[in-house]
C-alpha cells in the first residue's frame, strides 16, 4: 500500500509544478503584451495615470478615451436635454441651447488639454472664456425671467451650470460638481412634485439635466481625479488647434436670441468669470473669510435681539453703503410690491418697515426677491411663500397652504401665526422661525444652511419662548446593508 501512494504524490507534486509554471509563464505574457502597448502609444515608461495624455497628438484629440466618453455624455444626455427644453417653453429652449453651447466649449477644453500643456494660470482664463461667458448668459437669462412660469426650470439649469467649473478646480473636482448639482435639486425636485404624473416633458427635463450631472461626475472620477489632465509632453496651448463636434443643433424653432445688453438703469449682466480664478486657488479661496467669534453666534445674543415679534415700524435709517466700496449691499432696481396675475411680487425694497399685504387669496404665491432691512405682514391665506437672496427682512405671515420656501438668503426672521405645512431653507445662513401654537406640526427641510433656530410657545403663556437650534452637523454608520445618518448630540 506504501508503494501504491508514491506515484499519485508525485503525479500531484507534477501537476502543482506545471500549474505554477502555467500561472507565471501568463503573469509574463501579461507584462510583455503592457509593454507592447506602451511603445505603441509612445507612452514609454510612463505612469498609467498619465499614459492617455502623454502619447501625444497621434492618440489626443478625437481619438482620446476621455473626449470619446465626454461625446458619450452629451450623446445620452444633453441632446435629448436640449430637444425635451424646446417642447416646454421657449424660455427652456433659449436656455438649453446656451447650455448644449457651453458643453461643447467645455469637450473642446478637454480636447486640447490631451494635447497640449497646462498652461500658466494667467493663460487659463482665455482657455476657460468661452464657457465663462455662456454660463454667464445662461444665469442672465434666468434673472431677466423672474416672472415667468418656467423660472423653476431656469433655476434648475441655471444653478447647475456652475458644475462646467469643474476644469479649475483642484485636487477634488468631482465633489464640486455634486455640490452644484444639489443647489440644482432644489429645485428639480420641486418639477418632480409638481409634475408627476402629469407632464412627462417636465419629467423628462430632470432626468436628462440631473442625468448630465450625475454621470459627470463619474465621468471625472475616471478621467480627472484630481484636476483637468494635461498632456506634459504636449505642445504650448495657444499654438495647438483642436476641432470637434458642435453642440445639439437646436429643434425646428425661432433660433435662440443671444442675451441682450442691460439697459441703462437696469440690472448689470451677471459676471461669473471671477469664479473660475477663485476656484482655481483651491484651498486658499476661503483664506479671506471672516471668523465667526461668539459674539455673532444666536445663542449668544441679547434677548431683545430675538423678539418673536417682527417690528412694524423702526426709526432706526438702513446704514448707508459706503462709497466707492464696490460692495452690492442693497437693490439694484426700483422697488417693487405688486400682483401680476396670481403672483404677489415684491423686489428690490430697502429700509421698509412695515409692509403690509392684505387682499390675498388662497391660490396666490408671494414672491419676495432682493430685499434688505425690510419687514413685510401678509394677511390671510396664501399658496406658497418664496423668500430669495433676500437680508435681514422679516416676514410675519397667517396661512400658507403649500408651504414656505427661503434660498440664498442671511439674517431672516419668519413668524407663522397660523399654519403652514412645511418650510424648506436652502443656502441660507442665519434664520429665525417662529413657529405659533398651530404650526408645532411643520415639517422643516434643510440643505446647505447654516445658524438656523425656532423658536416655539413655552408651557404657558407667561412663559418666554423656548430656543431650539436645527442641527447642522451629523454621523453616518454603515450598518445592515445600508448608511444610517443621524445628528451629532452635544452634552
Amino acid at each position: 500500500s506504501r508503494i501504491a501512494r508514491y506515484p499519485r504524490q508525485a503525479n500531484m507534486s507534477l501537476e502543482s509544478a506545471i500549474s505554477n509554471l502555467v500561472g507565471r509563464l501568463e503573469a509574463v505574457t501579461a507584462r510583455l503584451e503592457k509593454v507592447e502597448k506602451q511603445v505603441v502609444s509612445g507612452a514609454g515608461s510612463a505612469p498609467a495615470a498619465q499614459q492617455g495624455s502623454s502619447s501625444g497628438s497621434s492618440s489626443g484629440g478625437d481619438d482620446h478615451p476621455a473626449v470619446q466618453a465626454y461625446d458619450a455624455l452629451i450623446a445620452e444626455y444633453v441632446t435629448p436635454f436640449v430637444e425635451v427644453s424646446s417642447k416646454i417653453s421657449p424660455e427652456t429652449k433659449q436656455q438649453s441651447d446656451l447650455f448644449a453651447q457651453a458643453v461643447a466649449a467645455q469637450r473642446k477644453m478637454i480636447a486640447l488639454a490631451t494635447k497640449a500643456k497646462k498652461p500658466a494660470d494667467a493663460d487659463m482664463q482665455n482657455v476657460i472664456k468661452p464657457t465663462s461667458d455662456l454660463m454667464q448668459e445662461i444665469v442672465a437669462l434666468r434673472d431677466k425671467q423672474r416672472t415667468s412660469k418656467f423660472f423653476t426650470n431656469l433655476s434648475t439649469v441655471s444653478e447647475g451650470v456652475g458644475a462646467l467649473g469643474w476644469v479649475v478646480v483642484s485636487p477634488t473636482p468631482g465633489p464640486h460638481v455634486k455640490d452644484m448639482r444639489g443647489g440644482s435639486e432644489f429645485y428639480s425636485n420641486r418639477l418632480l412634485k409638481d409634475f408627476k404624473d402629469k407632464d412627462n416633458n417636465q419629467l423628462d427635463f430632470v432626468k436628462h439635466f440631473n442625468g448630465f450631472l450625475k454621470e459627470l461626475e463619474t465621468y471625472i472620477k475616471k478621467f480627472h481625479t484630481t484636476g483637468l489632465t494635461w498632456n506634459p509632453q504636449g505642445a504650448d496651448a495657444s499654438k495647438v488647434t483642436v476641432s470637434g463636434p458642435a453642440a445639439p443643433a437646436p429643434a425646428a424653432a425661432a433660433p435662440a436670441k443671444p442675451a441682450a445688453a442691460p439697459a441703462a438703469g437696469g440690472a448689470a449682466k451677471p459676471d461669473i468669470s471671477n469664479v473660475f480664478s477663485a476656484l482655481s486657488k483651491g484651498t486658499e479661496v476661503t483664506s479671506g473669510l471672516k471668523k465667526v467669534t461668539d459674539d455673532m453666534k444666536a445663542k449668544n445674543r441679547d434677548p431683545s435681539e430675538r423678539s418673536s415679534v417682527v417690528p412694524a415700524s423702526s426709526s432706526k435709517a438702513p446704514a448707508a453703503s459706503k462709497a466707492g466700496s464696490g460692495e452690492k449691499t442693497g437693490p439694484s432696481r426700483p422697488a417693487k410690491l405688486a400682483l401680476e396675475g396670481n403672483k404677489w411680487v415684491v423686489e428690490f425694497q430697502s429700509g421698509a418697515q412695515g409692509l403690509r399685504i392684505t387682499e390675498t387669496e388662497p391660490k396666490q404665491t408671494i414672491y419676495i426677491y432682493r430685499c434688505e432691512n425690510t419687514t413685510i405682514q401678509i394677511s390671510g391665506k396664501v399658496n406658497t411663500i418664496i423668500i430669495d437672496a433676500c437680508k435681514k427682512v422679516g416676514v410675519v405671515f397667517e396661512n400658507a397652504i403649500s408651504g414656505i420656501e427661503v434660498v440664498n438668503s442671511t439674517g431672516l426672521e419668519v413668524q407663522v401665526t397660523g399654519k403652514v405645512p412645511s418650510v424648506a431653507i436652502d443656502k441660507t445662513t442665519g434664520i429665525q422661525l417662529y413657529l405659533g401654537k398651530d404650526a408645532l406640526d411643520t415639517e422643516i427641510v434643510s440643505s446647505k444652511s447654516s445658524e438656523m433656530n425656532v423658536l416655539v410657545p413655552g408651557k404657558d403663556e407667561n412663559s418666554d419662548l423656548v430656543e431650539i437650534a436645527i442641527p447642522e452637523q451629523y454621523k453616518t454608520l454603515y450598518k445592515g446593508g445600508k448608511l444610517i445618518t443621524e445628528s451629532v448630540q452635544h452634552v
